[in-house]
C-alpha cells in the first residue's frame, strides 16, 4: 500500500488519504485517541469549520481534505483503495457503513484546513442533516454563538403581492432601512420570482439582491433569515435553516388567532392557533410590531423564552406631506367626478369584519344627523369571507339623508391612496383588532386628522387620550363631528400624531432590529427548534389551506404558488 500510516496508542494502524501534511503531531495524537474509543469507528476525517474547533462529530460518511481509515477493518469490509481516490474511498466507506461501522469528523477552524483541497465531499445525508434541527450535525455546528461581524441577511419576500397594504409597507420600508445600516453586509430576498411595482426600487440598492424561488437553499446560509410577516401558509418556513443560521420571525398580530370566523372550521382554527405557538417555540428570535402583540404572544405561549422576544415599534416616516400627489391615478377618475369637490370622510381598509366598516357607516350617518354635511368614501379590497359587506349594503340601502352620499371603491394604487388621505376632511378608523395601525399616522403626515379607538397598539404608540374609549356610535360620532367642525381640534390631533411620527423612523426600526439580530446570533439556537416540519405540521397546514380565510386570499398568493410543511 502506497498510503502513509501511523499507529494509535492501542496499536490500531491508520491509513492516511489526502494531504498527510495536515496531520500535525497534535492532530495525529487526537486521531489516535479517537480511534481507540470504540472498535466500530473505522474512519476519521479532518473537517474545516469556521466557528468550531477541536470537536468530534459522528457522521454518515467521511468528508474533508484528510481521511484516516483503520487498516484492521479490511477483513470485514474488503481491501482499502491503493490511492487517494474519492470514488473508491466513498465506495469502501459505504460498504463499511453497511456493516454498521462508524465515521467521525474532527472539526477545525484552522486556516490550513480551510484552505486545503477537499478529498471527499459531503454526503447527501450529512448535507441534509446539517440543516435539520433534530440532528447532531445541526446541534453541533449551528447552536454555537456566531461571531460578531457585518451580517448577511436572507429576507422572505413572499408577502410582497400585487397589492400594497400595511404588511407590504413594513417589508419594503424595513429592507430599505436595513440596507442603509452599516452593520448589514448583504440582503438577499427570496420567496418571490419578481418584485411588484411598488417594491421594484429595492433592487436598485447596492446591498439588495433577489434570489429565484426555485432555489431550495442558498450556497451558504446567511447569518440570519428574517420572516417579516406572519407565517400562515403563504410563507414556507420549512426550509428556514437552509436560508439562515438563525431564524427570526415577526408577529404582526394575533387577529386570526383570536377570531374564529377567519377559518373554515373549528378544526382549522385550532390548527392555525397550534401552528402559531409551534412557530414561536421553534425560531431563534421573534419581534413584534408593538408591545401589545408581544404581551399577547407571551400569554398564549408561556414556554416562550422571554429573551428571544422583542417588540420593536415600526417606522412612521415612509409618507411625508410632500409625497401626496396633486391628482390621483386613473382608478379614482369616477370618484373624483362624483365627489364634485365636496368634503368627504375616508374609511380606508379591506372589509374584514374587525375593520368595522359597517359600524363606520352608522357613525357617519349620525354625524350627518348632527348637521355636518359630508360624503363617505369606503376604499379597500373586498374579501370573500369574514367580510362586513352584507352589513354595509343593508345600511346603505336604507340611507336617505341628503346631507351626504356614500361611495364604495375597491383597492386603489399607492398614489391614489395618498391622495385620498391628503384630501379627506377626516379619516374614520374604527378597527377593533390591530397589531399596529398605520392609517392614523399616514393621514396625519398628510395633514388629515383621524378618529380611532384608544386600545392596544394605537393607545400604546400614539399616546392620544382624546379619542373614543369604546366602540359606540355616540363616542365615534362625537369625536368625528369635532374633527369636522372644529379646526383647532383637527389641528391638535394632527400635531400630536406628527410628534409621534418624528419619534419613530424606519432607520430607528432597522437599528433596533439589527441590535436584536446581533443579540440572537450571540445565543445558542433555540433548543425546541422544529422548523424542518413534522407530520402534525402537514396536517395543520392542510387544514389552514382549506379554511375560508386562506381561500379568500388566493389571488394574493399567486405571486408564489409554493407551499411546504409548516
Amino acid at each position: 500500500m502506497n498510503q502513509p500510516t501511523f499507529r494509535s496508542p492501542a496499536g490500531r494502524t491508520l491509513v492516511v488519504y489526502g494531504d498527510p501534511a495536515l496531520l500535525t503531531m497534535d492532530r495525529m495524537e487526537e486521531f489516535g485517541r479517537r480511534i481507540d474509543v470504540d472498535p466500530r469507528i473505522v474512519s476519521l476525517s479532518l473537517n474545516a469549520n469556521p466557528d468550531l474547533t477541536d470537536r468530534w462529530l459522528r457522521s454518515s460518511a467521511p468528508m474533508g481534505p484528510v481521511v484516516a481509515i483503520a487498516q484492521d477493518a479490511q477483513d470485514l469490509v474488503g481491501h482499502l483503495p491503493q490511492e487517494s481516490d474519492e470514488e473508491a474511498l466513498r465506495a469502501w466507506c459505504t460498504v463499511a457503513s453497511d456493516r454498521g461501522l462508524w465515521h467521525d469528523w474532527w472539526l477545525s477552524n484552522h486556516r490550513d484546513v480551510a484552505r486545503a483541497e477537499i478529498l471527499i465531499h459531503q454526503s447527501q445525508i450529512d448535507l441534509h442533516e446539517a440543516n435539520d434541527p433534530s440532528s447532531s450535525h445541526f446541534v453541533t455546528t449551528h447552536t454555537q454563538a456566531l461571531k460578531a461581524r457585518n451580517l448577511e441577511l436572507a429576507i422572505d419576500a413572499t408577502w410582497l403581492g400585487p397589492h400594497q397594504t400595511g404588511a407590504q409597507v413594513l417589508t419594503t420600508a424595513a429592507i430599505e432601512a436595513l440596507a442603509r445600516d452599516e452593520r448589514i453586509a448583504m440582503v438577499t430576498l427570496f420567496g418571490i420570482d419578481e418584485l411588484p411595482d411598488y417594491a421594484r426600487h429595492l433592487l436598485e440598492l447596492v446591498k439588495v439582491k433577489l434570489s429565484a424561488t426555485d432555489e431550495s437553499a442558498f450556497d451558504e446560509p446567511a447569518d440570519v433569515v428574517w420572516y417579516p410577516n406572519q407565517i400562515d401558509g403563504r410563507s414556507d418556513i420549512s426550509s428556514a435553516r437552509d436560508y439562515g443560521r438563525r431564524v427570526v420571525t415577526t408577529y404582526l398580530d394575533l387577529i386570526a388567532y383570536d377570531i374564529p370566523r377567519y377559518h373554515g372550521s373549528t378544526e382549522a382554527w385550532n390548527a392555525y392557533r397550534s401552528m402559531q405557538r409551534r412557530i414561536a417555540l421553534s425560531v431563534d428570535g421573534i419581534t413584534t410590531i408593538s408591545a401589545d402583540v408581544a404581551h399577547r404572544l407571551r400569554e398564549e405561549t408561556p414556554r416562550l423564552e422571554h429573551d428571544r422576544l422583542q417588540p420593536i415599534t415600526l417606522g412612521l416616516d415612509h409618507i411625508t406631506a410632500e409625497s401626496a400627489p396633486d391628482q390621483p391615478d386613473s382608478d379614482l377618475h369616477d370618484l373624483v367626478k362624483d365627489l364634485g369637490g365636496k368634503r368627504f370622510v375616508l374609511v380606508l381598509g379591506n372589509d374584514f369584519q374587525h375593520k368595522n366598516r359597517d359600524f363606520a357607516i352608522a357613525v357617519w350617518q349620525q354625524v350627518l344627523q348632527a348637521g355636518e354635511s359630508c360624503e363617505l368614501v369606503l376604499a379597500g379590497l373586498h374579501v370573500k369571507s369574514s367580510s362586513s359587506k352584507q352589513g354595509e349594503q343593508q345600511l346603505l340601502e336604507k340611507h336617505v339623508d341628503m346631507r351626504g352620499s356614500a361611495h364604495t371603491i375597491g383597492h386603489v394604487t399607492s398614489a391614489s391612496r395618498e391622495w385620498l388621505l391628503a384630501n379627506a376632511h377626516a379619516v374614520l378608523y374604527p378597527s377593533s383588532a390591530e397589531g399596529f395601525g398605520f392609517v392614523p399616522y399616514e393621514a396625519a403626515a398628510l395633514g388629515t386628522p383621524t378618529t380611532f379607538a384608544s386600545f392596544g397598539p394605537l393607545k400604546e404608540v400614539s399616546g392620544v387620550k382624546t379619542t373614543p374609549q369604546l366602540w359606540t356610535v355616540d363616542a365615534f360620532s362625537q369625536d368625528l363631528t369635532a374633527l369636522l367642525s372644529d379646526p383647532q381640534a383637527a389641528d391638535l390631533r394632527v400635531a400630536h400624531l406628527r410628534a409621534v411620527i418624528a419619534q419613530h423612523t424606519w432607520d430607528g426600526f432597522a437599528h433596533s432590529l439589527v441590535d436584536f439580530f446581533q443579540h440572537v446570533i450571540a445565543m445558542p439556537t433555540v433548543l425546541t427548534s422544529t422548523v424542518a416540519g413534522t407530520a402534525a405540521a402537514d396536517s395543520a397546514l392542510a387544514s389552514i389551506m382549506s379554511s375560508k380565510a386562506y381561500r379568500a386570499t388566493e389571488k394574493l398568493r399567486k405571486v408564489k404558488n409554493k407551499f411546504s410543511k409548516n
